[in-house]
């Protein structure tokens, strides 16, 4: 049993909360936040303890691990934090906005022989993990093009996203899924073209980007924090293969979590067939298998930290073409 220090409790934070009283291994015994609670749903989850500083709460032998849910521009101050006073730290993505900033992180953790995870929730969504599977099945095994897109609005719940500085934008807030995606599916990149609108504050909010991929395939991926207000938060990914193509889709309201629509079909060159997923929550997927490798000391194969380093590597690849209108080569 591993006890969860929770650091915020926005929407991201409350989600976490809510996957982890789904698992059993581990319990949410300390949440920081500077604001007062009064969302009836989290006190029905919670019974631990509310602490506004998060000196305070690193201080409590009680807690195992640090579980980050705070705006991005604040990961770095709060992961080395954590680190050096030997927390283990599991931190939403992404996970800084600078590679720089990404090694100072990876050198911390290193030295205080703790372990970091990142969440890069579609590995572990339902849908996602069924793609990934058929692709290495003969069903999809020789992919050559990918379509990934992801639209909606600005996230309603607090203006930080906003600004490039804090958040990165549509690009690191929400375009960063896809990319990850397509690299997990794909493996290592060749070159990144984009081009993309940027918000009054200079954030990318809208981001069309081309990848081509050293086994030769090409992947085409759209984010958008644009959408205007009553459009259906959308996502969708299609992936064509000499055997066949399986395409995923998905509209909602607002947020994903009420989902109007929802299409996941494969197509060979005989028949069209749904397919079926055994329901299950992405974050407590993610969560739960973190919470394990933590208590086992198992590796973890689904999202290593060089993984979420080359990712980041990809977004700032992609920057520099948003910014020079230029291929970049990888």
């Amino acid at each position: 049993m591993k006890n969860i220090g929770l650091v915020g409790l926005g929407f991201i934070g409350k989600m976490h909360l809510k996957a982890y009283h789904s698992i059993e291994n581990c319990y949410v015994a300390a949440i920081c936040t500077r604001s007062e609670v009064k969302d009836e749903e989290i006190i029905g989850l919670f019974n631990g303890t509310f602490v506004s500083d998060y000196d305070d709460l690193l201080r409590s032998e009680e807690i195992d691990i640090i579980d980050i849910c705070l705006p991005t521009f604040l990961h770095e101050e709060y992961i080395i934090k954590a680190a050096r006073a030997g927390k283990h730290i599991i931190c939403e993505k992404p996970l800084t906005l600078s590679l720089e900033s990404a090694e100072r992180i990876l050198k911390e953790v290193q030295d205080n022989g703790v372990r970091l995870f990142a969440g890069h929730l579609l590995r572990f969504w339902p849908e996602y993990k069924m793609i990934k599977s058929y692709s290495e099945s003969d069903q999809l095994k020789d992919i050559e093009i990918v379509h990934g897109k992801r639209l909606g609005q600005a996230p309603a719940w607090s203006d930080w996203f906003q600004h490039p500085e804090k958040s990165g934008g549509a690009l690191f807030d929400l375009h960063i899924h896809d990319i990850d995606f397509v690299f997990y599916l794909m493996g290592e990149a060749e070159s990144v073209y984009a081009v993309g609108t940027k918000n009054k504050y200079g954030a990318w909010d809208h981001i069309m980007t081309t990848l081509s991929f050293k086994n030769n395939s090409i992947a085409l991926v759209e984010a958008s924090h644009r959408m205007p207000n009553g459009y259906p938060f959308t996502m969708s990914f299609r992936a064509q293969a000499v055997q066949g193509t399986l395409e995923y889709h998905v509209a909602a309201g607002e947020n994903i979590e009420h989902i109007n629509y929802h299409q996941f079909v494969y197509y060979n060159h005989v028949t069209k067939s749904t397919i079926d997923i055994v329901s299950g929550d992405a974050f407590q997927n993610e969560l739960s298998y973190f919470v394990h490798c933590i208590e086992t000391n198992q590796e973890n194969g689904v999202i290593p930290l060089e993984a979420v380093f080359y990712t980041l590597k990809l977004l700032k690849a992609i920057e520099a073409s948003l910014e020079t209108g230029q291929k970049i080569r990888i």
